[in-house]
């Protein structure tokens, strides 16, 4: 068998099975050993940037000398993108070994009577299976859906949980109202484990407050006037928190969006209850300065940006950032989106706050994308140029684009794992010292 073979396999998975209980995925650790017991995890949830708090937070582990996993969904180019140790995604090698062991594991448990995990149950059981046969200390641990029924939630106790961002999105699956998700997300947290949060919202700082409670635990909001930005650059933010010893710190995050600030103070609200590293200032300093994280308002050559906002509440964080970097050119979109998000909110935001002068319209591969005629009757009062792939599109987009125009690539992950495959076969050529992570 192959890495391909593997790859192929995995991703046929949603065929034949569907997500099952935490006691289902329960089971399968216990047949690999309970892998997780002998981490140390930092449990993530959140609407908005889990991602990147939690490549914050492994940052500052791996640079005060701790040896760290890290496991993210979605990837964007290559499934090896969600495990991540020490700040580089797991060889072919090592994914295969550890598929073949889990497929084995698996395959027997079927025989027992017990159905197929998910994808992301399979991918959840590999990467705990890697970070023990690498010895990993910590591991940062993203959701991948809501909190409370994710599979990730079988972990026991973990060291600290983070609550990022809360707003509506998979409605459908976790409720139509903020309450509802914010009480789904709040299903990570844990009996005497402390939980940091984003308190920007007070119903949602509400249920946080009230599980933590009954959990028996401390709840750590972090509030926006908790932060003070000292100086915007063209490809970083240096901020100070407003308290404690933070006072006298100026730390630095490489992004140009105010929102990964908030991540940032987060992250280091979280690193703050850990006592092996929180004294290592000039590290967790370095640590968050240096983060990369790719696809969050990134740069890809001069004047041209990819987001992976794809939601309501990113899109309105995305348009905030356009309208507070945007230059004196033209501004165009390229926009994609899949069919169970809210595209019309979407649109919608983009026509009244950026007010493009084009928008690029292209339908996506997967087959969640949605028919791009269908998008672009979104977008009222502005140019449009419809696309059969987003190839085309981008090409477009990159012909038509001036001295001084900037293009925002925006709506999905899956756009921006898209564009990351065309460049990289095109290798076109750009100054990697303006590319903005």
């Amino acid at each position: 068998m192959t890495f391909k073979d593997a790859q192929k396999y995995i991703n046929e998975i949603p065929k034949f099975t569907q997500k099952h209980s935490l006691e289902h995925t329960k089971r399968f650790l216990e047949e690999l050993g309970d892998p997780e017991r002998d981490l140390k995890i930092i449990h993530v949830a959140g609407t908005n940037g889990k991602g990147s708090a939690c490549a914050m937070i492994a940052g500052v582990l791996k640079q005060c000398g701790k040896k760290t996993g890290l496991f993210t969904s979605p990837h964007l180019v290559c499934i090896t993108e969600r495990i991540n140790i020490d700040g580089e995604k797991v060889s072919e090698d090592e994914f295969l070994k550890s598929f073949i062991k889990i497929k084995s594991v698996a395959d027997e448990m079927e025989k027992q009577g017990y159905t197929h995990p998910s994808y992301f149950e399979f991918l959840f059981l590999m990467a705990m299976d890697i970070f023990r046969n690498h010895g990993v200390e910590y591991v940062v641990l993203e959701t991948g859906l809501g909190g409370r029924l994710d599979a990730t939630n079988v972990v026991r106790k973990p060291i600290v949980s983070v609550i990022t961002s809360i707003g509506y999105d998979h409605m459908d699956i976790l409720g139509d109202t903020i309450e509802k998700i914010a009480a789904e997300k709040a299903g990570i947290i844990k009996k005497n484990v402390p939980v940091v949060y984003l308190a920007n919202r007070e119903e949602v700082s509400n249920i946080i407050e009230e599980t933590a409670k009954k959990c028996g635990t401390d709840a750590i909001g972090c509030r926006i006037s908790d932060y003070k930005i000292i100086k915007k650059y063209n490809n970083h933010i240096d901020f100070c928190l407003q308290y404690g010893y933070y006072l006298s710190c100026v730390y630095s995050v490489p992004f140009i969006a105010e929102y990964q600030v908030q991540n940032a103070m987060l992250a280091l609200r979280a690193i703050e209850q850990l006592p092996d590293i929180r004294d290592q200032y000039d590290n967790i300093k370095k640590g968050i300065s240096e983060v990369k994280w790719e696809g969050r308002m990134e740069q890809i050559m001069d004047g041209v940006f990819i987001d992976g906002a794809h939601n309501g509440p990113g899109i309105d964080a995305f348009t905030k950032t356009v309208l507070e970097n945007k230059g004196s050119g033209r501004l165009n979109v390229l926009f994609s989106v899949v069919k169970d998000k809210d595209y019309s909110y979407m649109a919608a935001q983009i026509c009244d706050n950026i007010r493009p002068d084009k928008v690029y319209i292209a339908p996506l591969e997967s087959d969640r994308g949605l028919d791009a005629e269908e998008i672009a009757e979104r977008f009222k009062g502005v140019e449009t140029s419809v696309s059969d792939s987003v190839e085309d599109a981008f090409t477009k987009a990159l012909s038509e684009k001036q001295s001084g125009d900037m293009i925002f690539c925006v709506g999905s992950l899956y756009l921006v794992g898209e564009i990351k495959k065309i460049m990289s076969r095109r290798t076109m050529n750009y100054d990697k010292t303006e590319r903005i992570w």
